[in-house]
């Protein structure tokens, strides 16, 4: 049990170098930890896990999703969000985690459009540039 960080991205105006989709299939950078000043993943794709933990370095912004919801092909979809910083009960988001977006998932506290520019999105790839929180 526990959580195991697997990827960071320092604070800053671009997201992840990752372009996987959040499969876990790519590893980069030299290990560290919440604080490291450079972007790294190790691979996790042959880890058996059910929940994804998406948190901000200081912890202040989070969010909790199954596994289910955060994958699979959507665009524009509501996506449960079991609990976040925002709200402390499950509730639904509109994401995007579309095939051939490589920027893709976006996961966020409120729904993507509302949540972009605002300081609620809190996963993206691609070194997408959208404001982090």
């Amino acid at each position: 049990g526990g959580w195991r960080l697997v990827r960071h991205v320092p604070e800053g105006n671009h997201w992840h170098p990752a372009r996987d989709q959040l499969r876990g299939t790519q590893a980069y950078g030299r290990k560290g930890n919440a604080k490291s000043p450079h972007p790294w993943s190790v691979r996790f794709d042959k880890m058996r896990f059910n929940e994804f933990l998406f948190a901000s370095g200081d912890c202040k912004v989070w969010l909790v999703a199954k596994k289910w919801s955060v994958m699979g092909w959507y665009n524009n979809a509501q996506r449960r969000v079991e609990a976040s910083s925002w709200r402390g009960r499950p509730y639904h988001a509109r994401w995007y985690r579309r095939h051939r977006n490589l920027e893709d998932p976006w996961v966020s506290l409120t729904d993507h459009h509302h949540g972009a520019g605002r300081g609620h999105m809190i996963y993206g790839e691609n070194r997408g540039g959208d404001t982090q929180i």
